[in-house]
């Protein structure tokens, strides 16, 4: 089954909001195995939604959209969509009943404005919204459906939990085809490299596909594949990744919508090990990816960002002699600062990030993008260099997953 996405709001257009729920509903009609062909926002012009749905309708199966639904002047989706299925709005009373229940909860009583909202065109089937006042509206035209939600992201899932979701399961079931996808998650390698140990994808994949996705935090492997049922979509996705495994296992740290920070979360608590971090250059972001995570309490200790020389000296007593002779992006420093961290905090690892975020700062011998990450525990103290690009925000990024890179191999050795 084809399904197009279309989201409505000039806020969309104009950058004003993150476009989310056209990527929450993308990934959840993908799990029951339809196929996601278009997304599509446009603004809050009535000529434009006519017209984009009629596009949308001509190849597509099922239309999702969002957006348009309020009770001011600017929400004109339900106009829209009786101009387009020739309909005409009509007073829908278990709507303004469902209204009126809601707003007396609250001690408060609908407004002429608000009972807008109970006006539906008479053609559609009126979806229940649990989560708020906007109903959705069920449209079928030449065996295909178009389905209008609220653009409230929470209102919008409660939708397709409760209506949406099991009518596509219902569909699905009687579908001659399944789109099937697997996601497989490297660090430690990068995307080039990764392509070149793999090797040429039409003599492993034979009909499916892979498509590399790189991050600041690695590589993911999305594998896909088209089938007449999950079973025998599962199958072939499941001959693909064996054959990934076997030539990139060792950089392959986990699946799905899981991340690198969770994965080493979960492994320290596995393992029951605490963490405690020195941070110069990243300023508090591995710690913030870190307790990302619920229950990070179990591993996190603490941090301190030692921005200054001086922070380093005072709070975590590296020597200023090492700073003066080596520089304060070293590994002399990036080990005394991992070294240190752990003591202070009393942690089973230390971790330590200094370097050269830019644009300033750099030189022929440390250029920016140079940075040293340390770790140490009961046994060692060590650090490692890198040199990353020109752009500070990237350069920032790449620190905390080359050092959730790092954290991840001690565990797992």
């Amino acid at each position: 089954m084809n399904i197009s996405i279309l989201t409505i709001g000039d806020e969309i257009c104009i950058g004003q909001i993150v476009n989310t729920n056209a990527a929450w509903i993308a990934s959840q009609v993908t799990q029951l195995g339809a196929n996601v062909k278009l997304h599509s926002s446009i603004g809050d012009e009535l000529e434009e939604i006519t017209g984009e749905i009629g596009r949308l309708l001509k190849t597509s199966d099922m239309i999702l959209v969002t957006g348009g639904l309020g009770p001011t002047h600017d929400d004109i989706t339900r106009t829209a969509l009786c101009e387009f299925f020739e309909d005409e709005l009509k007073f829908h009373e278990p709507t303004f009943e469902f209204l009126k229940e809601r707003y007396a909860r609250r001690g408060m009583e609908v407004s002429e404005r608000n009972k807008l909202q109970a006006m539906l065109p008479s053609k559609c089937e009126v979806l229940k919204n649990s989560r708020g006042t906007a109903p959705g509206m069920l449209f079928t035209t030449d065996g295909k459906i178009l389905i209008s939600m609220p653009g409230v992201p929470n209102e919008m899932k409660g939708i397709m939990a409760d209506h949406v979701l099991p009518l596509l399961k219902e569909k699905m079931a009687k579908s001659t085809s399944v789109h099937v996808f697997k996601t497989l998650l490297t660090n430690g390698i990068p995307e080039s490299t990764l392509a070149d140990l793999l090797g040429d994808t039409a003599e492993f994949l034979k009909g499916g596909t892979l498509a590399f996705l790189p991050s600041y935090h690695g590589v993911r492997l999305r594998i896909g594949a088209v089938a007449e049922n999950f079973l025998k979509g599962n199958l072939e996705i499941a001959r693909v990744e064996e054959y990934i495994r076997s030539k990139a296992e060792k950089y392959i740290y986990g699946e799905g919508e899981q991340n690198l920070a969770l994965a080493v979360g979960n492994l320290l608590k596995e393992k029951e090990k605490t963490i405690s971090l020195a941070e110069s250059c990243t300023g508090g972001l591995l710690g913030a990816a870190l307790t990302d995570a619920a229950g990070s309490s179990q591993y996190f200790m603490g941090s301190i960002i030692c921005y200054s020389n001086e922070a380093k000296i005072e709070l975590l007593n590296v020597p200023s002699e090492t700073i003066l002779n080596n520089g304060a992006v070293s590994c002399e420093v990036a080990e005394a600062l991992a070294k240190n961290v752990r003591l202070r905090f009393k942690t089973d690892y230390g971790m330590s990030i200094t370097g050269i975020a830019g644009p300033g700062g750099g030189t022929l011998e440390k250029p920016v993008g140079t940075v040293w990450i340390g770790i140490a525990d009961e046994h060692s103290v060590r650090a490692k260099k890198f040199i990353f690009g020109t752009e500070r925000m990237v350069n920032r990024e790449l620190s905390v997953g080359a050092a959730l890179g790092i954290l991840l191999k001690s565990l797992q050795s």
